[in-house]
């Protein structure tokens, strides 16, 4: 299914400007990825963006504010991990709710430098952001905690012994914490 952009409604006008841009340069359509619920209100990303990465790059540096931080959060969802980390490199420090989304989906990832930087960023996130996510989307932090098992299942766990040493099973309770203890 090709991907349906929704947004909170503040967002939306920097959404429907950055999407305009950025189809140009799209190798592939981009199929659906997840939605979710941010502060009451719907959003949706992409599975995989396919974007030229001097597309993305141009984008990101001319842009400022929303549609900057959201360009980037669309950069978590290229096809390329190194662009995926680059760009969440640069929001893991956004206090904004819809942010948050795109950084948690990454954790239930194959990439370890990417969990690891992740589970590293989380103590310094906003709380409240991260615990009001978790607590509206149980499902897609179910789904992000299976899939994080099943990674270091097939691929870390002679690294980490134990899944609770996991770095994604680490942030996945950091951020679940504050919402279990509610």
């Amino acid at each position: 299914m090709t991907y349906q952009p929704i947004f909170p409604a503040s967002l939306q006008p920097a959404a429907l400007a950055l999407l305009r841009v950025l189809p140009v340069a799209e190798l592939v359509p981009a199929r659906q990825g997840f939605q979710v619920s941010v502060q009451g209100e719907s959003l949706s990303a992409p599975g995989r963006v396919y974007y030229s990465p001097k597309s993305l790059h141009s984008v990101i540096a001319t842009s400022t504010g929303d549609p900057r931080t959201l360009a980037l959060c669309l950069g978590t969802r290229h096809c390329d991990g190194h662009i995926r980390e680059e760009c969440l490199r640069q929001i893991v420090a956004v206090d904004r709710a819809w942010v948050v989304p795109f950084i948690v989906q990454l954790v239930g990832e194959y990439v370890l430098e990417i969990v690891e930087l992740i589970a590293a960023a989380v103590p310094r996130m906003n709380p409240e952001h991260l615990s009001e996510f978790a607590a509206a989307n149980p499902q897609f932090m179910a789904t992000t905690r299976r899939r994080a098992t099943s990674y270091w299942d097939c691929y870390h766990r002679s690294r980490f012994k134990r899944l609770q040493t996991y770095p994604g099973i680490v942030a996945l309770d950091s951020i679940e914490q504050p919402a279990r203890s509610s």
